[in-house]
């Protein structure tokens, strides 16, 4: 029997939304439903775009809480086999759903797969590298990061894709973003689990918190704990809309420093906790 897909899609305000909804619509496998969180928008006008293409939505309105609530929401309303996560301002190409489930067929053990994005100027219609893509940040991945910023005891094999320091950072390894490789989820926009083996992780919610970066590796870490694994693969990217502010992007760096070592410590605690509850051997 074929998995059923569940998409799931955080949005404030709805600007780019229709974007999002129409390269869904193009897609080559449909998702069996498509769970729209929606926060500051216009909840009929939503409906109406969701009836105009053809998509099975369901819509759940956040009056409260902040951008890994939505997720969270969004997540106990999914009920299929895959959930597949993307923000409002990302544009899958056309075989991105059936990908994720030829990718989950793959790799049947491993709980999540993530892949990239690349920028795309919707006025000029073009595509721009992302910072991962720059020689000199490769260069320092392969060259420097290994002996300076190792992954924690327990990432050591997330070593070559996005793992958590020593020092709780969120850090990228040589093999991103062009190969294979074990990692924590890369990005929130462009990632799939299994349902089944991560019905009992969770995104972080703190009252301090409203773009929680780093949120995408807390439910990986989660997953990784409990004695699963996620991937990452360069070849199922989406499209991400370029702009300054978003639910997860900002330009306030000051506030953002704030919500890292905010993070930080949650990472820690979920480690606590693992080491409190691991049986002796």
């Amino acid at each position: 029997m074929a998995a059923e897909v569940s998409v799931i899609i955080p949005s404030k305000g709805c600007q780019y939304l229709s974007y999002t909804l129409c390269a869904l619509r193009s897609q080559t496998r449909k998702p069996s439903e498509i769970i729209l969180v929606l926060k500051d928008c216009n909840i009929s006008a939503v409906e109406k775009l969701c009836e105009s293409h053809a998509l099975s939505c369901i819509i759940l309105e956040q009056k409260v809480g902040s951008f890994t609530n939505a997720l969270n929401m969004g997540k106990r309303e999914a009920k299929k086999d895959i959930l597949i996560f993307t923000d409002d301002d990302a544009i899958p190409p056309s075989r991105w759903i059936e990908h994720y489930v030829r990718l989950h067929e793959l790799y049947r053990n491993i709980a999540g797969i993530s892949s990239r994005d690349i920028y795309f100027d919707v006025i000029k219609g073009k595509t721009s590298p992302t910072p991962d893509d720059a020689l000199h940040i490769r260069a320092y991945r392969w060259f420097v990061r290994p002996w300076f910023e190792p992954p924690l005891p327990q990432l050591k094999r997330y070593r070559f894709g996005v793992y958590i320091s020593r020092n709780f950072d969120i850090k990228h390894g040589p093999f991103i973003p062009s190969r294979t490789c074990y990692s924590l989820p890369f990005r929130g926009v462009n990632m799939s689990f299994k349902s089944q083996l991560v019905y009992d992780a969770w995104f972080p919610e703190h009252p301090r918190l409203e773009r929680s970066p780093g949120n995408e590796q807390y439910f990986g870490l989660q997953i990784v704990l409990k004695g699963f694994d996620t991937i990452y693969v360069p070849s199922n990217p989406v499209y991400h809309i370029t702009r300054t502010e978003s639910l997860s992007r900002t330009s306030k760096k000051k506030e953002m420093r704030a919500e890292f070592n905010i993070m930080r410590s949650l990472y820690a605690s979920l480690l606590s906790k693992n080491l409190k509850i691991r049986p002796r051997q």
